[in-house]
């Protein structure tokens, strides 16, 4: 008897499925007989089916859709007859060329009917666009980092995984695949120099904030250079899983950085040991360094002085001359000037330059100062010139005081007007030094003791190369006499096309240098003086009636000696003393009576330049510790006589009538050689009415003389 044998058939799966959950799932299902005709579908497939029509270009889907043709069941021989499932993606672009991905799962369905085909379909094309964007993004990103100009490496377990072209030639590899799986170890010149870093990643920062420092690394070789390291970890809670490093040579830094360190380090030695005091300010005017030599000057530690301004050290007025003069600075221009300011109850005079304090791009961001000292100097120069007392007896150098009291007290132009020798420089000088520009500089310019080519380099200065002999360049008085006054003494004699340029100035404060193209912008005050009638000169067309009425803002008029007799001994002690230290006598002689009125007697028509002459030439030829008062001979007096009287309104006539008399007495005796019988004869009066008037008015009868 035959055994039965079992007939073995494909698996199937039974019909014991639910067909309502299928057509609520939201895969796309379909039935098909094996000769691939589709029996039914879902909604689902319906909606997936939708863009596969229009491949098809048909409408009805269940009917016709050529499913073997798309791919979708190009299977179901493998799965009818072996009864497994199959699993395939199926790409396919629809007409309006959008892509479409299905992901496709073969199954054999038994029905009572026979074995029929179960197709479930996933629409998969979000998925597979955001596969393949994120591939993209991928390479992308690779393709970027292989190009880094930095080094670039990924490490997994404390192995390399991936290094970018920079990083192997920076480690001295001609591959990069040469660096995968080695040890991380191996690119730290030292297994301490590993640590400190791996240290820095996993304990000293923060949980996925990452690590950088600099570090010391070694190149395939064993040469060892600098380095600089950024290293994350990928995953904060394993920080050993896989990190992302960028590497950096910084050999060349830190080349420049040493000899940035010694170069400032030789900037630091000569700036502590410089004898002349620097300092810097930043763009707020406020000083941020100072040298030894000027916490000296100050008189106090540089922690005083650091974070202020000026005006906190000179107060006020002087500090807005000292503000002007930085934001020029701060403009781009260099500033020179000298000066003289009271500082912990001590005056010192200083020479100073200020120029632009630049950073590496061009930009001005501060100032640098150079400062020295010329107290003792300054003292001695000081030492020679004739002070003009605040007070003198005679009324008409009274009136001339007071006026310059109120010249000081304001910061306009003065014209000084007087004769030749008055003391017009004096009275300029002194103008200055009383008023708030006292302790800038002070200069004068005698304009008719400068030949008219040289008198523009004089008065603006010149560049290099300017004219012939023009070296180099030259800073005019103008631009010396920055934050102070300058005078230009018999400015009559300026030659016109000066006269133009320096109105100029005056309209605008600023001038170009012989020669230059650059506007120079300055603060300093100008006093003119003359002995000429400007009126005049403008008249005649030898001075410009715009810079005389420029000039002419506030006028003083400065008298001549002859009319002020009674300062005589005040000036003639000044000038000795002054002469006695020019001429290096122990003490300067006294002066008698006698010889004071020899003095007071003479018309003086050289002034107080006069005056000095005779005193020099006395003081040279003194002999026994007399002085020998020597002046010109009775020929050489004026046969006339002149005397102003300034009318005073408050004045009696009596008092004009007195000092009319005696300027007349005076100038008789003078005349006479101090003779009273001539005085009398010349005065057409009595020795006796002579002596009671000299005896009224105050006339001293010691002359000299016995008649």
């Amino acid at each position: 008897m035959t055994k039965n044998r079992k007939t073995e058939h494909p698996p199937v799966i039974q019909r014991d499925f639910d067909e309502k959950l299928l057509n609520t799932s939201s895969l796309g299902s379909a039935i098909f007989t094996p000769d691939g005709k589709c029996l039914s579908g879902n909604e689902a497939m319906k909606s997936i089916v939708g863009p596969m029509s229009e491949l098809a270009v048909q409408e009805e889907w269940i009917e016709t859709v050529a499913w073997q043709k798309f791919g979708l069941l190009v299977d179901k021989e493998e799965v009818l007859s072996k009864g497994v499932e199959k699993r395939r993606e199926i790409h396919l672009v629809t007409t309006s060329q959008d892509d479409l991905w299905l992901d496709c799962r073969l199954n054999v369905l038994a029905t009572d009917d026979g074995p029929r085909l179960l197709l479930l379909v996933d629409d998969i094309t979000h998925q597979k666009q955001a596969e393949n964007a994120l591939r993209e993004s991928e390479e992308m990103l690779r393709g970027i980092l292989s190009v880094s100009p930095v080094g670039i490496g990924l490490t997994q377990d404390r192995k390399i995984k991936w290094v970018n072209e920079a990083w192997a030639k920076m480690f001295g590899f001609e591959s990069k695949d040469e660096w995968e799986g080695k040890s991380a170890r191996l690119v730290y010149a030292s297994r301490e120099e590993y640590e400190r870093v791996g240290k820095l990643l996993y304990e000293s920062v923060a949980p996925g904030e990452g690590a950088e420092t600099d570090a010391k690394f070694r190149t395939k070789d064993g040469t060892r250079f600098d380095g600089y390291v950024r290293i994350r970890a990928l995953d904060p809670a394993e920080p050993d899983k896989g990190t992302i490093a960028i590497m950096y040579d910084i050999t060349d830094r830190k080349k420049a950085e040493e000899a940035l360190r010694e170069s400032e380090e030789r900037f630091r030695t000569l700036f502590e040991a410089a004898e002349d005091a620097i300092f810097i300010k930043d763009s707020d005017l406020r000083y941020t360094y100072v040298n030894p030599a000027m916490e000296e000057l100050f008189g106090m530690p540089s922690s005083k002085i650091l974070g202020r301004r000026a005006e906190h050290f000179f107060g006020e007025e002087t500090g807005k001359l000292i503000r002007d003069s930085d934001n020029r600075v701060l403009a781009g221009q260099s500033v020179e000037n000298e000066y003289t300011r009271t500082l912990q109850r001590v005056s010192r005079t200083v020479h100073e330059i200020r120029v632009p304090l630049k950073n590496i791009a061009g930009h001005i961001v501060g100032i640098c100062g150079i400062s020295r000292e010329v107290t003792e100097s300054k003292s001695a120069a000081l030492a020679r010139v004739i002070p003009v007392p605040e007070q003198y007896p005679s009324p008409a150098m009274q009136a001339a005081l007071r006026q310059a009291k109120y010249a000081a007290a304001a910061d306009s132009i003065i014209l000084l007007l007087g004769e030749s020798g008055s003391g017009k420089d004096y009275l300029a000088r002194w103008i200055h030094d009383h008023s708030r520009r006292s302790s800038g500089p002070y200069f004068a310019l005698n304009c008719a003791a400068i030949s008219k080519e040289l008198a523009e380099s004089e008065l603006f200065g010149h560049e290099a190369g300017a004219f012939t002999g023009a070296g180099g360049r030259k800073r005019g008085l103008l631009e010396l006499a920055e934050g102070g006054t300058l005078l230009l003494n018999e400015i009559g004699e300026l030659p016109l096309s000066l006269q133009s340029k320096l109105l100029t100035f005056l309209d605008t404060k600023s001038f170009l240098r012989v020669g230059g193209d650059k506007a120079i912008h300055i603060n300093a005050r100008l006093i003119a003086a003359t002995n000429r009638n400007l009126e005049t000169e403008v008249s005649e067309g030898r001075f410009l009636s715009a810079l005389f009425y420029r000039l002419n803002v506030f006028a003083i008029e400065v008298p001549a000696l002859r009319d002020r007799t009674e300062d005589i001994p005040m000036l003639a002690e000044e000038i000795m003393s002054a002469l006695a230290v020019e001429l290096q006598v122990a003490a300067p002689l006294p002066l008698d009576s006698r010889d004071m009125n020899l003095l007071k007697r003479y018309t003086w028509p050289g002034n107080v330049r006069e005056l000095r002459n005779v005193l020099e030439r006395a003081l040279m030829l003194s002999s026994g510790g007399r002085l020998n008062i020597m002046l010109p001979s009775r020929e050489d007096f004026s046969d006339e006589w002149a005397h102003v009287v300034r009318f005073v309104p408050s004045r009696p006539l009596h008092e004009v009538l007195d000092e009319v008399t005696h300027a007349l007495v005076d100038f008789a005796l003078q005349y006479c050689r101090g003779s009273k019988k001539e005085t009398a004869r010349l005065l057409k009066i009595s020795r006796g009415a002579l002596y009671r008037y000299m005896t009224r008015l105050g006339i001293t009868r010691d002359n000299g003389t016995h008649n």
